[in-house]
């Protein structure tokens, strides 16, 4: 046994610390994030290992496949899903920055993809990419689905038929708004989300994080934190 499988074993079950850095070169600020390692979060993991750290709500922080090739590296487990984008798990908190520039809506936008993108790997869509020089479509000499940002602004998330789009909402803060849709007697149904505990997330930290995970949440189908306030066909 090898001491990368005798880290994963280790993990298992253990609260641990993410370090998501996705940025060209990656040179860039790392995403923070605490949750519970789970090695092999599916059957049959010869054929198909799926290893997870989830939230608070069992929600994907990260997801590891099997494909994946996870080596130890500064005394974390580091998986480096491209040459853009790289995921170290310790079993104690890293030591952030002392500095950090103000959060500003773009830097928000990147910390989300980075973390969503983890947790969601190539399930994940968006539109468009904050940063496309550290997406994966820049690693296969793609052009990004949009060059520059869209005409409102907006940054729209989707996994299937969930999408949660975010907007600018003041200098200070972003609103989301999440769309759901579904098929009934024939007929496509759309409904619109917002989080019960309020569509605006200031640029502070916890509401970031709140942020995040209401997203994670939508993405996943659990709608125990929204309310839905139209419908359309």
């Amino acid at each position: 046994m090898d001491e990368t499988f005798e880290r994963l074993q280790a993990l298992d079950g253990k609260r641990v610390w993410v370090a998501l850095l996705r940025a060209p070169g990656l040179r860039g600020t790392a995403v923070y994030r605490s949750g519970e390692f789970r090695l092999f979060d599916r059957p049959n993991p010869a054929k198909n290992a799926l290893t997870r750290v989830v939230d608070a709500d069992g929600l994907p922080l990260v997801t590891l496949l099997g494909t994946d090739t996870p080596a130890i590296a500064d005394g974390a487990l580091r998986v480096t899903l491209r040459p853009t984008f790289r995921i170290d798990v310790r079993e104690e908190p890293f030591a952030a920055p002392a500095e950090r520039a103000p959060p500003t809506y773009e830097s928000v936008a990147r910390e989300l993809v980075a973390e969503l993108e983890a947790g969601f790997r190539s399930a994940l869509l968006l539109r468009p990419d904050p940063d496309p020089e550290a997406g994966a479509r820049r690693r296969f000499g793609l052009p990004p689905v949009e060059e520059g940002p869209l005409l409102d602004n907006s940054m729209r998330f989707a996994v299937g038929h969930a999408a949660a789009t975010l907007r600018p909402d003041g200098p200070d803060g972003v609103r989301l708004t999440c769309i759901g849709s579904s098929v009934w007697n024939g007929r496509q149904l759309t409904d619109l989300f917002e989080p019960v505990a309020g569509a605006r997330y200031a640029f502070e930290p916890p509401d970031i994080e709140r942020l995040a995970g209401d997203i994670r949440a939508f993405l996943s189908n659990r709608r125990e934190r929204f309310a839905a306030y139209s419908k359309s066909t």
